[in-house]
């Protein structure tokens, strides 16, 4: 089972302007004439069928050399085993963004998205019959997006290698992953007067101007456990939250207009850290592509496996540990031991409680700036982008942790680990996950992971400007300063964890943003407009660490202190406008890796959408670091089919 990761993954954000740019013209079309409306009652919604695959999976080639142990008898002591050849891992035997030899399903998705609205105040009247007194208008609006995806039934051991010794879904876990029933919002929309109104209920808040990438926007988390980034429309990914949020248009004054405060309330609803990610279970295809360090992982057995990224750890690794000299190779001379390694992530999320709200405000004016520039000033406190790393302020003896327990073994209370380093201890002779299916497992090694979630203050700017003079573009602006937010350290001589005075810290990061819109006429593609969109973003630590990495376990790269990226999007309306085609071309500019998106949506007849999606990912391979992109996206180049109805 795939266990929510809602920690700070710094550097995930690869390009949301598929989902905000490419996907975002499905959703028009399929709207558009999916209403059905009975007297103050109304829905609209549409089922979907979709169906992906990837090309460029990588194969593994049958050369891997296994791990040797010796066994040793001192005089008077008991036989043991110990590892004298730690062995090679089997080699990647192909894959990446050109390599169309290899394929594999990752989505059999079937969708229903109903949305009905509820009219139950007007003109101060509740359900046309008693006076509110002070409540002008309302309405109850509700988004229900219940799903099951086939791919776990079909696929019962995923797309998980079999060498790293992971087992078939479960009926359980089949349930919790491939079946969906979920209300993802509903709220009351209250309008006391013509100025003043609110909105209480689970909701979204998206303030800022920006396509993808946006500074502003870290309210509410994205969700990647059950879809990457692919065709999915932000709506889809963002986990609602239980908030008040309130609206009050103020009079025009001093030459400005579209004065507006908004101001929100979340009253302790915390779910998640900015991203939530699988970080858990490689049988998934939405995996986290990140990296867990140098070097192999090892299965249960004892043969080395991994690539060393999440998406190759097998069940239950094994770690290898020197006996003489950390530091040199295991060979005859300096023997190793393996250890049964157990992460457990061991600080408490941010409780439901009122003690733990949150707050958000934003004040919106049209200045007097040329044609107007609409600007929007935002301020935000809340409990996003924490630090994580080693538990450093773990007790000696583990043991006087509570007890613990998983489907696959049983974690005593006060068993005796030794600390070796802050957050790290092994237990010589203690078994988290049952006995060694090899010699030379002597016990378990946890590792104890926490975050220092706490509520920090964000600040920030939005808007747009209406260049009609000399180049008919609307520009749009996003600016983000966030004096405090968390960074992994990794150790600069052997690159794994930062182990003298703690494995985080805080850092400070700015964000800018500037895009543009431009509706151009291309006679020989279209006889409609097409509508172009760029996007620029620049991120800056001011305050950077020499040691940061983008997020914890990832120890062979490093933060940029400053990083440059840009996205092209064209979305055109051929046949009559029946065809929308959406085109996105992203790149990072520093670490040279990017994609190229493709959306097709054709509109059959007045309900039925046919669609057609791909994703190619290029540029430099072999990379697990880059902020926005990872390279090992290029195993996971995408094409998808859809077939949607309207209701």
């Amino acid at each position: 089972m795939a266990n929510r990761a809602k920690g700070t993954i710094r550097g995930l954000w690869r390009s949301l302007l598929i989902v905000a740019v490419a996907g975002t013209a499905m959703i028009w079309s399929s709207a558009a004439m999916a209403t059905i409306t009975q007297g103050d009652f109304s829905v609209f919604g549409f089922f979907q069928s979709r169906e992906s695959g990837r090309w460029g999976e990588s194969s593994t080639k049958d050369n891997g050399v296994p791990s040797k142990s010796l066994t040793i008898a001192p005089p008077g002591s008991i036989p043991s085993q110990v590892v004298i050849s730690p062995g090679v891992a089997a080699s990647n035997g192909g894959g990446g963004s050109f390599a169309f030899t290899r394929w594999d399903l990752v989505q059999a998705r079937q969708i229903g998205d109903i949305r009905p609205d509820y009219h139950f105040v007007k003109n101060y009247k509740f359900f046309g019959r008693f006076d509110t007194l002070i409540l002008k208008d309302a309405d109850f609006f509700a988004f229900y997006r219940p799903w099951y995806d086939a791919f776990g039934s079909i696929k019962g051991m995923g797309v998980v290698p079999p060498n790293l010794g992971w087992y078939p879904y479960s009926q359980n876990t089949l349930q919790q992953e491939y079946f969906q029933n979920n209300l993802h919002e509903y709220y009351a929309q209250l309008n006391f007067t013509d100025n003043f109104s609110m909105r209480v209920g689970k909701q979204e808040v998206i303030w800022t101007e920006a396509d993808a990438l946006s500074g502003t926007e870290i309210t509410n988390s994205v969700d990647f456990m059950y879809h990457w980034d692919n065709f999915e429309t932000p709506e889809y990914l963002r986990e609602n939250l239980n908030m008040i949020k309130f609206n009050y248009i103020l009079p025009d004054f001093l030459k400005t207009a579209n004065n507006e405060a908004e101001f929100f309330w979340i009253p302790g609803d915390w779910y998640g850290d900015g991203v939530i990610v699988n970080t858990t279970d490689p049988r998934s295809p939405w995996i986290f592509p990140g990296a867990l360090g140098p070097g192999p992982s090892y299965n249960m057995f004892g043969q080395p496996v991994g690539s060393g990224t999440f998406a190759s750890e097998p069940w239950h690794p094994l770690a290898l540990v020197g006996t003489v000299n950390g530091s040199a190779p295991v060979s005859l001379f300096n023997p190793g031991v393996f250890f049964q390694q157990n992460v457990l992530e061991v600080t408490p999320y941010p409780s439901n409680s009122i003690q733990n709200s949150e707050f958000g405000f934003r004040y919106s004016s049209l200045l007097p700036i040329g044609n107007g520039l609409q600007a929007s000033f935002i301020f935000l406190y809340e409990d996003r982008l924490s630090t994580p790393g080693l538990c450093t302020t773990c007790g000696p003896q583990y043991g006087n942790i509570p007890a613990f327990t998983n489907p696959e073994g049983v974690i005593l209370p006060h068993q005796k680990f030794t600390r070796v380093y802050p957050g790290v201890y092994f237990g010589p002779g203690i078994f988290d996950f049952g006995k060694p299916k090899v010699g030379s497992v002597v016990g378990t090694e946890r590792i104890l992971l926490s975050q220092d979630y706490r509520r920090n203050p964000f600040f920030g700017s939005t808007g747009t400007y209406y260049d009609k003079d000399l180049t008919d573009i609307v520009y749009r602006y996003d600016f983000l300063y966030a004096p405090r937010v968390g960074v992994s350290l990794a150790n600069p001589k052997t690159r794994g964890p930062q182990l003298g005075f703690g494995s985080w810290n805080w850092t400070q990061e700015t964000r800018f943003i500037v895009a543009g819109d431009r509706p151009t006429y291309i006679p020989w593609l279209s006889k409609q407009h097409t509508f172009l969109t760029f996007q620029y973003v620049n991120t800056w630590y001011p305050s950077l660490y020499n040691d940061a990495v983008p997020y914890f376990g990832d120890f062979v790269g490093k933060i940029r202190p400053d990083n440059n990226f840009f996205f092209l999007a064209a979305t055109n309306w051929l046949m009559n406008g029946q065809l929308t085609m959406g085109n996105v071309f992203s790149w990072d500019v520093d670490d040279q890796v990017g994609d190229y998106t493709i959306t097709n949506t054709y509109r059959y007849s007045r309900n039925v959408l046919f669609g057609l999606n791909a994703t190619w990912y290029l540029g430099q391979s072999g990379r697990y670091t880059d902020p926005f992109s990872f390279s090992r996206d290029q195993t996971m180049n995408e094409i998808e089919a859809s077939f949607t109805y309207e209701i």
